[in-house]
């Protein structure tokens, strides 16, 4: 595979991001669809999967602005708040095959731009724990907000400009439709480099800073959920398609195992932000 050739990642996942290269770029595999209207609903197990997730994801963000002592509640609300807004976009984005293309285009341009603005958000949340603003205070959250929109805007661009040739800079060459140096870069790369200064940043307030390390379960259970997730699909999700006869693909279980990272990540902040136990009382005030 090409660096920034989206041709063989198509073919084997469902990703939302292929939306933006057209209608016609569908993995060979998927679960069977059924007819919504004019539109067909391609997906139910991942459907399902991603209501439940969102439900999760909601009594989180609830759970954590009941933690009223706990250090960044309120950027852990945000970063579920924006993780539910991609499941719901996924929703409409990967579950679902409109009749008008530019619709579908325009739902995989907001896609990608979604979830690559939330890993954004997840470099952001790593340094709240090192107080570089006050955590909780406006200008905490008007910084991840702010920067988080950039983020989205000059993603949403990039993807814009592949779909529609706005620019005629970034939209692939007829020769070659699914090429995409760029966008290939912020979509798969840029994730990684987010979750790696993630990791970094997380394992030095624990290991520096703290005289506890059962945390650290938390973020590898974070980390190994978001690791198999990937390889379920980009690798495994054709041949689950074809072995339980179009009812299941790797969607579900990327999203199922996506949302556990999530949950893992909030363990993880919860136990060691723990408003309610002396053992962690004042352990952010370095």
């Amino acid at each position: 595979m090409r660096y920034g050739d989206f041709a063989s990642l198509c073919e084997r996942s469902p990703l939302p991001v292929c939306r933006v290269f057209g209608d016609a770029v569908l993995p060979t595999c998927y679960p069977n669809s059924y007819a919504a209207g004019s539109s067909r609903f391609v997906n139910i197990p991942d459907f399902v999967i991603s209501i439940i997730a969102f439900l999760l994801m909601v009594y989180m963000g609830f759970r954590a602005n009941r933690k009223l002592a706990a250090v960044g509640r309120r950027e852990m609300a945000l970063l579920l708040s924006l993780f539910c807004i991609t499941l719901v976009l996924n929703l409409a984005g990967a579950d679902f095959i409109f009749s008008s293309s530019k619709a579908n285009k325009w739902l995989g341009v907001v896609n990608t731009a979604l979830e690559v603005s939330f890993f954004w958000a997840l470099i952001l949340f790593g340094f709240v724990g090192f107080q570089i603003l006050d955590d909780g205070s406006f200008a905490s959250i008007l910084a991840i907000i702010v920067s988080t929109a950039v983020i989205f805007i000059s993603i949403g661009y990039i993807a814009a400009d592949t779909a529609f040739g706005i620019s005629s800079g970034l939209k692939p060459k007829a020769s070659d439709p699914l090429y995409s140096p760029g966008l290939f870069t912020v979509y798969l790369v840029f994730p990684l480099v987010a979750i790696v200064i993630y990791i970094i940043t997380q394992c030095i307030i624990v290991v520096k800073f703290l005289a506890v390390r059962l945390p650290m379960l938390w973020l590898l259970g974070s980390l190994v959920s978001f690791a198999v997730a990937q390889v379920l699909m980009f690798v495994a999700s054709k041949k689950i398609c074809t072995g339980t006869d179009n009812r299941i693909d790797g969607a579900f279980f990327a999203t199922l195992l996506d949302t556990v990272a999530v949950f893992c990540i909030y363990g993880f902040w919860s136990s060691i932000t723990g408003d309610d136990s002396e053992e962690y009382a004042g352990i952010y005030k370095f």
